[in-house]
């Protein structure tokens, strides 16, 4: 059985598992929480291990970069959970895309509501999910259309928030004691990177949308100029590029100020 398999199976057994304690003891909660948690630290960790036996610019999986949004245009979905990507130098053309950010239904219900004015309950994206809703899923939580509406005055009171006093990270907010109108605050590191957005790094150094389309398209249409974020998953060819800008080699030395170099150093001076 490869690496890939093994850890499935291992996260559908915790899923699993932790679905049917949590049916029949409740308070077993954060138990189960911490123990996912470890085991998400475990994997991450051994990845960590492996990028650095391999290259010379291993990036550290938890470290947020700051990015212009506005160059975030394509998107790529996960393929899997959001620490079994984080790390990951993978090759292919899987970093070639034709979904654009700005087409989803979700940026242009944000855009048609919070710049137009149009009511929530006149978009597709809002349909889209009371019709989820009513085919017995339960997006964010949401089982009924009412909590979705009071998700979607949620999302108002953050927009709102953000407008006033810019962005922070899920750790910023923690600090602060500043509670997240759309996420509750949690005190396990891997469980608040979970509600970053997050971006893959393409083979040209391209970021494209990985995780985080509601806070993504708010700080978009604000139009800030720059948001810390989480790197998943790089490409093998960029990958290359951070180790050869690592090494000196003055061929990659034209990426100088891309955000996923802002960690090193030209030739590691």
């Amino acid at each position: 059985m490869s690496g890939t398999n093994v850890g499935e199976t291992l996260d559908d057994l915790f899923r699993g598992v932790g679905r049917r304690l949590l049916a029949e003891r409740p308070g077993l909660e954060p138990y189960l929480r911490r123990a996912r948690d470890g085991y998400a630290r475990a994997y991450v960790g051994l990845r960590g291990l492996r990028n650095r036996a391999c290259y010379a610019a291993p990036a550290d999986p938890y470290r947020l970069i700051r990015i212009d949004p506005s160059n975030v245009e394509r998107v790529v979905w996960l393929r899997e959970s959001k620490f079994r990507e984080a790390g990951l130098v993978v090759g292919g053309d899987w970093d070639r895309p034709t979904t654009r950010f700005t087409d989803l239904d979700v940026f242009q219900a944000y855009e048609r509501h919070f710049e137009d004015g149009v009511p929530w309950e006149e978009t597709a994206f809002f349909d889209r999910v009371v019709d989820e809703i009513n085919d017995g899923a339960a997006p964010w939580g949401c089982e009924s259309e009412a909590a979705f509406r009071e998700r979607c005055d949620r999302l108002d009171d953050l927009y709102e928030r953000i407008a006033e006093v810019g962005y922070r990270t899920q750790a910023e907010l923690a600090a602060s004691g500043e509670e997240d109108p759309i996420k509750r605050q949690d005190s396990l590191r891997t469980e608040r990177l979970k509600d970053e957005i997050a971006v893959h790094v393409g083979r040209d150094g391209e970021l494209l949308f990985a995780d985080g389309r509601n806070r993504l398209s708010m700080v978009k249409l604000l139009g800030l100029e720059s948001v810390p974020v989480r790197v998943l998953r790089r490409h093998t060819d960029w990958q290359g590029v951070r180790d050869a800008y690592c090494l000196g080699e003055p061929t990659v030395e034209r990426f100088a100020g891309h955000p996923d170099l802002a960690d090193l150093t030209f030739g590691g001076r």
